[in-house]
């Protein structure tokens, strides 16, 4: 019988078939985490690597000058999660980097330095510490720096998901009318939109504009291309004497001002405060989470990992993965920024969140 299974195995293997009894155990575990770990990058280890990169490596070496957050445990060495890439961009001061668009949802939220823009279908957004700006899906972008001194900011996107899906791509050809009307090639776009327009059009909670159709570009997700960190921040501030959440606090989940959905088809954006001594229960969710820390100092525990964390630190929680956090201080705040996938398995029927 063993030489009859090892020759199927053979026959089997040589046309590119394979037989579940060979994989049972990989097809049918009981683990819906399949390689991907907990883990924590530190400001203080990231920021010097950061400097060095941008004395060192050009914008012309790759068009963006990015350090990703690789996962220890991904096949893929650019995912941070199964569905997400988490980042760190860096300009100089007066560079810009090409305009492009693709198929993946992303989003900018910074760091360190003042001077740095994102210019989104004609509407240029200068970028302030934890604001949040979103480049949906097919949306023209470039960005640049304006400041005296380097700019940091992360990056989220869905790429990986994307990339599993077959359908990622990127595109740098583009172009402007001119004075005859003729398409004109073009490294960055004219600014067409005022400064502002996206708070002018959706900055009152409740109230929209009537007289336009809120499609920009060839995004489905969010028109509001930019959410600022002051008022997001007071708003949790306005929330802090309420019980919130008992396994993330007082969370606040950035939304299309037009549909009340999550700002892009894939991801979903929250900003949650935990006060002081804070202590949250345990869940887990079959969404995968990437965090950064604003302000305060804290822990979370993630399966039997502990993740200590402190301003500009970033980590990721693996889909399924109980996970349950702590803010260290008895006396000051503690504020998270966080990018989920639920969206995406909301969509396909396969979200689930349980206590853990």
């Amino acid at each position: 019988m063993a030489a009859v299974k090892e020759s199927i195995a053979e026959r089997a293997a040589s046309n590119s078939f394979v037989g579940l009894w060979e994989i049972v155990q990989q097809v049918e575990g009981a683990q819906l985490q399949k390689g991907f770990v907990p883990y924590l990058w530190k400001w203080d280890v990231l920021k010097p690597l950061m400097d060095e990169v941008s004395a060192n490596i050009t914008l012309e070496d790759a068009d963006r000058r990015v350090v990703i957050m690789s996962n220890p445990g991904a096949r893929h060495k650019h995912h941070s999660t199964n569905t997400l890439y988490l980042s760190c961009s860096i300009y100089n001061p007066g560079e810009t980097a090409p305009v492009h668009r693709h198929t993946s949802n992303a989003s900018r939220f910074v760091l360190h330095g003042d001077g740095g823009y994102t210019v989104i279908e004609g509407e240029k957004c200068p970028m302030s510490r934890g604001d949040l700006i979103l480049t949906p899906a097919g949306t023209w972008h470039d960005h640049g720096n304006e400041g005296s001194e380097p700019v940091i900011w992360v990056d989220v996107l869905d790429l990986p998901l994307v990339e599993n899906l077959a359908v990622s791509k990127f595109e740098f050809d583009y172009s402007e009318v001119d004075d005859q009307g003729a398409p004109k090639p073009a490294s960055v776009q004219t600014v067409s939109l005022p400064v502002g327009h996206s708070y002018n059009l959706y900055g009152a909670g409740g109230l929209i504009p009537a007289f336009i159709d809120h499609k920009r570009g060839q995004s489905a997700g969010t028109p509001m291309f930019i959410y600022r960190w002051a008022d997001a921040k007071a708003a949790l501030q306005r929330l802090r004497d309420m019980e919130g959440s008992p396994y993330d606090g007082i969370i606040l989940e950035y939304v299309n001002p037009v549909n009340g959905k999550a700002v892009t088809t894939t991801t979903a954006f929250f900003v949650q405060m935990l006060r002081p001594g804070e202590r949250t229960q345990a869940h887990r969710q079959t969404a995968s989470f990437a965090y950064c820390c604003l302000e305060g100092h804290g822990r979370t525990f993630v399966g039997d990992t502990v993740l200590e964390w402190g301003p500009n630190d970033m980590f990721v929680i693996p889909n399924w993965m109980p996970h349950r956090h702590e803010n260290l201080s008895s006396t000051e705040d503690a504020f998270l920024y966080s990018v989920s996938d639920a969206p995406t398995m909301q969509k396909l029927d396969l979200y689930r969140e349980e206590p853990a």
